[in-house]
Order: C-alpha cells, then structure tokens, then sequence
C-alpha cells in the first residue's frame, strides 16, 4: 500500500481547490461557533456539533466527498443535543436519515466525482419541473403526517419539529442523488431551524452559518452542473 500517495490525495482533498474569500468565511464560521459556546459553555456537545457540521456543510458546497467524515462526527453529537432538548423529530432524523445518508452518500459520490481545478468535485445534476412538483407534494403530505406522530408522542414543538424533519430527508435525499435543488431545501431548513433553537447560541449560530452557506450552496452547484453539462 503507497501511503505517501494516500497522504498526498487525502492533503489534496482537505486542502486543495480553497479561494481565499472561501477560507476566511469557514474560518470566520468556526471562531463564532467557539465565541458561543465561551458565551454560554452548558454544552460542548453542541460545540463540537456545530462545528464539525459547519465544516461538513462548507465542504458539501465545494463538492467534497470529505464531507461525509464530518457529517458522521456531526450526526453522533447532534443526537445528543436534540435528546436532551426533547426534540424527537431531530433525533429520529439523526437514527434514520444523517446516519445512514453518510454511508449511502459517500459510496455513491464516489462513483460519480470528477476532476476539478485543485482536486475532485462531484458531478451535479438539476431537477426537473416534473421532479419539483414530486418533491414539494411529498413535502407537503410527509410534514401532515409526522406532525401528527410527534403530536401524540407529545414532542416539543411538535409543528416546526415535524416539518424542519421533513425538509432534511427531503434536503438529504437530493444531496446524496447529487441535485443542486437540495441548497433551495436547505435555505428554508436553516431559517427555519434558527426559530427552532431560538434559545441556544451554538445551534443557531450554528445554523445561521449554514444559511449563508447554502446560499453560497446553491452558487457553486449551479456553476459545477453548468461546467460539467
């Protein structure tokens, strides 16, 4: 086995193809994640959730399959925070959908990369109006019914819990099917999970940072299904 090759392509991975705007920004992410938790330092679970999932979203952007390393890290801690916060549409969402979406996504990025300047980035599709009124309608009857289970299992915030759910398997699916529809999912999560986790600094600092990301999400995949049709 040729470590030094594997040391190479892993450097590579991690640290190649960066703009300099785009090292500052995940640089910035990182010191306002560690800044909030300085703030109120009740649980550094939640810490080291926002930011190895800061880290993960960031490198999602950029078309790294690396991310699904971090989104394991993330996905572990996050159950955690979710359980001790009774919000049982976040921890199923963590047992059912980043779990095992890490595992299926990373095997199936990894058929589907191809060289970019400074290193891989995968191959990005765009969906179809046909796709659109598929997802927005299974949106839409999913939310319906998972409220209605966490309801009678008397979760907190049983409404926004329910549909913030809905949207990440949603999110997630389009993201291991590599769709650049998934940032448009995200954007919405994002504002709305920041309503969800009102009242902890790391997790909506953690999730204001993945707004801006996913507007900047949504850029860079719209370029890469461009460059690469």
């Amino acid at each position: 086995m040729d470590y030094a090759a594997i040391c190479r392509g892993l450097k590579q991975e991690l640290f190649g193809g960066w703009k300099p705007f785009e090292v500052l920004w995940l640089a910035a992410f990182l010191i306002a994640q560690i800044w909030a938790y300085t703030q109120q330092p009740e649980s550094w679970l939640a810490m080291i959730a926002g930011i190895s999932g800061i880290i993960c979203v960031v490198f999602v952007s950029k078309g790294k399959i690396s991310n699904y390393f971090f989104g394991l890290i993330f996905a572990y801690s996050y159950f955690y925070v979710a359980w001790k916060a009774n919000f049982l549409g976040e921890m199923n969402t963590v047992l059912y959908v980043y779990l095992p979406a890490q595992f299926i996504g990373y095997f199936l990025w990894k058929s589907n990369m191809q060289q970019e300047a400074g290193g891989e980035a995968v191959i990005a599709k765009k969906l179809s109006a046909k796709g659109w009124v598929v997802l927005l309608s299974a949106i839409a009857l999913g939310t319906a019914a998972f409220v209605q289970v966490l309801k009678a299992h008397q979760g907190s915030s049983a409404g926004l819990d329910g549909l913030t759910t809905v949207l990440v398997v949603a999110a997630q699916l389009l993201m291991i099917l590599r769709y650049r529809e998934q940032w448009a999912l995200w954007i919405v999560l994002n504002i709305l999970s920041i309503v969800l986790w009102a009242e902890n600094p790391s997790m909506y600092l953690m999730y204001g940072a993945y707004l801006l990301n996913s507007l900047y999400g949504y850029y860079n995949w719209s370029r890469l299904q461009q460059l690469q049709r």
